[in-house]
């Protein structure tokens, strides 16, 4: 008897699975092709801050087409008009070492950000696919435990990002205020003279630059800001989309760990129907092997899902965050320079270390997020340990076996397929860095 159930059985839950996942399928194609420029009003309610800011550059995948051309043509032009007035000035002071590595310091930080808008136009198509795809997840993952863990993710991720807002935008301000300090000083501590004006960058209009010295700290101080802007939307909307990730992981993770065991499909027998005692040991014994293979089944078609967007999300930001990683590290090599060459300069010296400050926290942002969605794919392989897998059926040990197989190798973000992103490689960038400091400061 038990091995004609088992025979019966088994194939039943292959053909569901195969007319479930191919009519979710359907679904998400569907909802892609139909629906491509509305999100629900449910899942858009936890990311309005990054539609905000998405919204905010002409970025965000369901926005009017004219809208996601003209607002990022609008920004590209009022940041080259700044930088061209920087590659006048270093051409009009030709051979003066510090403006020229500032000028390549600004050329630097537009070229990075702009790397980042471009990445997110050209790959709108992608962009919305991922917005698609975590639409789609929480359809999948309707799990009371699964919805609350998706839930937390999400919350975080929305404390995270306005963190980091917070903390890139005042310490713009801060920034923006040094070339100020003078002003303040002449009403907080006038002298009989008034102080030199200073600019946040060396630039040249070629028109007086004390007559006209407002109209240039505007333009330049509106170019920083749309930077920073750039560079708030798009870090923010990349770890976002890393936080899923990480939270299909720890959902299915979850799952493994608390899978139905032998005790407990007894007791829920003994709940949901007592003439189910009466049947015997091999009633139950089978009951238990059913429910297991079938959650077993569950969790192992989720977490093929949460592969494929962690592959989507790689490939998505992969080119991008090579391109950025070769210039952050190019940036820090400049402003160490400019650090040891201006030791005794002690505004100067504030300026370039919080640039510094700032290139080895942008970093830090590109590297946690990638280690983080390591730690949660590998930890599907602890998590299934912890399971009851020994009172398991040689079934479901063949499907645990599958999914332990493919968790041992890490769902990484890289960038250029070269560099990995994780906290190893980022504190061996940083170790690098200072002792290369370290060198050319003693050298000096």
């Amino acid at each position: 008897m038990i091995n004609i159930l088992r025979v019966t059985f088994l194939p039943r839950i292959f053909i569901t699975v195969l007319h479930s996942a191919s009519a979710r399928y359907i679904i998400l194609r569907s909802s892609i092709t139909t629906d491509r420029y509305t999100m629900q009003s449910n899942i858009l309610y936890y990311y309005r801050v990054n539609k905000t800011f998405m919204s905010q550059i002409g970025t965000w995948p369901y926005q009017s087409k004219p809208m996601r051309i003209v607002i990022p043509i609008v920004l590209m032009v009022i940041n080259i008009t700044c930088l061209m007035a920087e590659i006048a000035r270093m051409l009009d002071t030709w051979g003066d070492v510090d403006i020229a590595v500032e000028c390549m310091i600004s050329t630097i930080v537009v070229i990075a950000c702009y790397t980042k808008l471009f990445n997110l136009s050209f790959k709108i198509n992608q962009m919305r696919y991922l917005f698609s795809l975590i639409e789609y997840h929480w359809q999948v993952f309707n799990n009371s435990t699964d919805v609350e863990i998706l839930h937390d993710y999400v919350i975080f991720s929305r404390k995270v990002v306005i963190f980091y807002a917070i903390y890139v935008y005042s310490s713009t301000s801060l920034y923006l205020l040094m070339p100020m300090s003078p002003q303040i000083l002449d009403i907080v501590m006038p002298l009989n003279e008034s102080r030199p004006r200073k600019f946040v960058f060396e630039v040249e209009y070629h028109i007086d630059r004390e007559k006209y010295y407002y109209f240039i700290l505007c333009h330049t101080h509106t170019a920083v800001i749309l930077l920073m802007v750039i560079i708030v939307c798009a870090d923010t909307t990349y770890i976002v989309y890393v936080q899923h990730g990480c939270s299909l992981f720890a959902a299915i993770g979850y799952r493994l760990e608390h899978i139905v065991s032998e005790d407990q499909t007894s007791s829920l027998m003994d709940e949901e129907n007592e003439e189910t005692t009466c049947r015997g040991k091999a009633v139950e014994d089978i009951y238990f092997k059913q429910t297991t293979f079938r959650e077993l089944v569950i969790c192992l078609r989720k977490h093929q899902l949460a592969i494929q967007y962690a592959r989507i999300l790689e490939s998505a930001f992969r080119l991008s965050t090579g391109i950025q990683l070769a210039l952050n590290m190019l940036a820090l090599s400049l402003i160490g320079i400019q650090v040891m060459s201006n030791l005794g300069r002690t505004d100067e010296l504030i300026r370039y270390i919080s640039l510094c400050a700032g290139a080895f926290f942008h970093l830090l942002c590109m590297s946690l997020p990638g280690q983080r969605l390591m730690d949660h794919s590998v930890n599907i392989f602890d998590k299934a340990y912890r399971s009851h897998w020994y009172t398991f059926s040689l079934e479901s040990k063949r499907l645990l076996r599958i999914l332990l197989y493919r968790s041992i190798v890490p769902c990484t973000l890289t960038a250029g397929k070269i560099y990995v992103m994780s906290m190893a490689n980022y504190s061996m960038i940083v170790q690098t860095a200072m002792s290369y400091f370290m060198t050319f400061s003693s050298m000096k």
